[in-house]
């Protein structure tokens, strides 16, 4: 048995040993490519999105639709075959045109391709479908809904969430220092403080206690309990950016300055090129920790750094015209999406637009999805955490100030907006 056994085992390997030898270092490459295959594996288009290629059916499309109002006429478009490379026609004005990878396709409506095989023995058509939104989903539209006791034009402010509590702390034209503050941004409860000509654009929570610059330079701090602030350090220092962790960071002459437990200490030098002018600052999450951010204005533009809980910064949005130069711009982190909107330019008017980055700040874009229907400028900034909606409380405008809160509410996506475009 055993012999029969080997035997049997010897015989299916002679069997099977010709299609390994027959295999040949010299042989043409394509001879194992399927030349005759037509069809298209796949389509890269910029701007970039999850493209869907449905063999069955011969169409082509987006797995998400693209934001209404994108630009369909000139699109970057990449065909791909499988082992073997098709070639591509695309059907305009009832002619069949040759395309080439890279060329730019209009898309804003229905297109057929038709794609033959390498060897030119088979064809295949498709048609591409490129769906948008029916509606602007990615839209803010700016509700007012909560009225505030502002009586002035507000000459700084910050706002905090801290404790369950939204604070907004500022102060008007004449210096007056108040807080605001409440737990469903409708109900403000104002409280007015024992500090007056206070920067509050300069300002941060570290701890319990909150710390902040005079005009004078001075920094003075109170414990968020009792609001009762005075004089905590001899350091000069130019501006108070944010607290990252356990450590509250400022801008001094010539570096950045930390504060733990004792007094502000140099801890890093300024970078070069380091802008300093109509400085805001803020901080977003970032992985288990926090970065902070810097706008500023830098050669009469906008520029956009970042900061490490070592003081490391990075220059992320350079100063370009990609934003432009604003006093005291509303700044926000939401839904992942960093954004800048509003604010003063530099020849007095406001500005209505908004420029966000949805990678960490490395990229930033005029998001005129976001775009408000009148400009403004120093407004507290909040999250409305039961709607998950972007909150601006108070503020300047073009006419005056602002004594209302307004939120911004995205459009729902609704069932029709599922449907392809055409």
């Amino acid at each position: 048995m055993k012999h029969k056994l080997f035997s049997l085992i010897v015989l299916f390997a002679m069997s099977v040993a010709p299609v390994f030898v027959a295999c040949d270092d010299d042989e043409d490459d394509n001879s194992v490519k399927n030349l005759s295959d037509p069809r298209i594996r796949s389509m890269v288009i910029h701007p970039k999105t999850k493209i869907v290629v449905n063999d069955v059916e011969g169409i082509i499309f987006n797995y998400d639709s693209l934001d209404k109002g994108t630009n369909l006429s000139h699109v970057s478009t990449n065909l791909y075959g499988y082992v073997s490379q098709p070639t591509f026609k695309y059907k305009k004005d009832g002619e069949w045109v040759p395309f080439k990878n890279g060329t730019s396709l209009d898309l804003s409506e229905k297109l057929q391709i038709l794609s033959t095989s390498e060897d030119n023995t088979q064809q295949k058509i498709y048609t591409i479908d490129i769906r948008v939104h029916n509606y602007d989903v990615s839209a803010f539209t700016w509700q007012e809904f909560a009225t505030v006791d502002v009586t002035s034009r507000i000459s700084s402010q910050k706002s905090f969430a801290h404790n369950g509590r939204n604070l907004w702390f500022c102060a008007g034209e004449e210096g007056v220092s108040t807080l605001y503050s409440c737990t469903d941004l409708t109900s403000w409860e104002k409280m007015p403080l024992n500090i007056d000509n206070a920067d509050w654009s300069s300002s941060a929570i570290c701890g319990d206690s909150i710390y902040v610059m005079k005009m004078d330079g001075g920094i003075y701090s109170a414990h968020l309990d009792n609001l009762s602030f005075s004089l905590c350090s001899s350091v000069s220092i130019e501006k108070i950016l944010f607290t990252i962790g356990d450590e509250l960071w400022a801008i001094g002459a010539d570096g950045f300055y930390a504060r733990r437990n004792g007094d502000f200490q140099r801890r890093v030098a300024l970078p070069e090129g380091f802008p300093s002018e109509n400085i805001t600052s803020f901080t977003s999450p970032s992985g288990y920790t926090s970065l902070g951010y810097i706008y500023a204005s830098q050669n009469g533009q906008g520029t956009i750094w970042s900061m490490d809980k070592n003081g490391n910064t990075t220059q992320l949005q350079k100063a370009d015209g990609t934003i432009p130069s604003l006093k005291h711009p509303n700044v926000f982190f939401y839904a992942g999406t960093l954004g800048v909107v509003g604010g003063e330019k530099e020849d007095g008017s406001y500005s209505t637009q908004c420029f966000s980055s949805k990678d960490g700040g490395v990229s930033w874009q005029h998001d005129w999805h976001k775009d408000l229907s009148e400009g403004i400028s120093n407004s507290g900034t909040f999250i409305y955490s039961k709607y998950g909606e972007v909150v601006f409380v108070g503020g300047n405008t073009p006419t005056g100030f602002s004594n209302k809160a307004k939120r911004a509410v995205l459009n729902k996506l609704i069932a029709d907006d599922l449907n392809y475009q055409n």
